[in-house]
């Protein structure tokens, strides 16, 4: 038998957007960037953002210090796929960025036993945020979702994954699979009603990581940049060869990230995001760390 479907007024699908707003605990997720957060106006749930840049520019990093930013918010849960890194070595990185040391530094409290003492405050603050670092199918995740929605005791919120290229879709072919993928997260958005933020690889076009991204930078751009929300295209400036001395130390932990597409309103922002020196956390610098 084919699928039923509810065919809905501008009346009902108003009333469903006041009583969404209107909920005491409505919050869209923030990536806690401060100029492309007021362009967004928030990630809702049903959404799915892109963050694209090249190899080593530092697409985990802006994961990793959005689910930071985001475990401040005591009414929610998130969830990470790390199908890259072994849970072990994120969980480093996100301790890390709690502390505000080096993962070299964490590395050296584990080894000398005294991981322990260090890490109370951090687990404190990411009580309610949850890891899975197996492979993934793309069709498994409505049950990697329902597993977690388990173990927290507060509605999850936001899925970040690590990254697109390593989430297993069907597909004959690159084009066929990012289509698979690019649609398959969208559709996973909607029915979970969670907020995802994925982490995606730029094409060689994209040089270095040291030029200026655009949207046709994306691998098979045409299929994802229909299935996205938003995309932040992020480069590091400060890897451009030949730089002189002086811009290359003032480049040093520079990430500059452009809103590509907003589905919510105007895109073209550019924003200069800061590594901190140590734990590699990446702020806005209008914003207080």
């Amino acid at each position: 038998m084919p699928p039923e479907f509810e065919v809905k007024s501008y009346e009902q699908l108003l009333d469903e957007y006041a009583r969404e707003r209107s909920k005491p605990d409505y919050e869209p997720v923030q990536l806690g960037f401060g100029s492309l957060d007021a362009d967004i106006r928030g990630i809702s749930a049903g959404q799915v953002c892109g963050i694209a840049a090249r190899t080593a520019v530092g697409k985990s990093w802006v994961l990793a210090s959005v689910e930071h930013n985001f475990a401040a918010r005591v009414d929610a849960g998130s969830l990470l796929l790390s199908l890259e890194m072994p849970g072990p070595e994120w969980a480093e990185r996100a301790l890390a960025i709690q502390a505000d040391v080096s993962p070299e530094v964490v590395e050296t409290w584990a080894r000398e036993g005294e991981l322990g003492q260090h890490a109370a405050g951090f687990l404190e603050l990411m009580e309610h945020a949850l890891v899975v670092d197996e492979p993934v199918h793309l069709n498994h995740m409505p049950a990697v979702l329902a597993a977690a929605r388990e173990r927290l005791r507060v509605p999850l919120r936001l899925v970040l994954i690590d990254y697109l290229g390593l989430l297993d879709a069907v597909g004959v072919g690159p084009y066929e699979r990012a289509s698979a993928l690019g649609k398959g997260l969208k559709r996973v958005a909607k029915a979970e009603q969670v907020a995802i933020v994925v982490a995606m690889q730029l094409s060689r076009a994209a040089g270095d990581g040291s030029e200026t991204v655009t949207i046709q930078m994306l691998r098979d751009s045409g299929v994802l940049e229909e299935s996205l929300d938003f995309l932040v295209g992020c480069w590091r400036p400060g890897k451009a060869p030949d730089l002189p001395p002086p811009d290359a130390i003032a480049l040093r932990n520079v990430m500059r990230a452009a809103l590509l597409k907003n589905r919510k309103g105007e895109d073209g922002r550019v924003v200069d995001l800061i590594f901190v020196d140590e734990s590699r956390r990446l702020y806005e610098p209008s914003q207080a760390l």
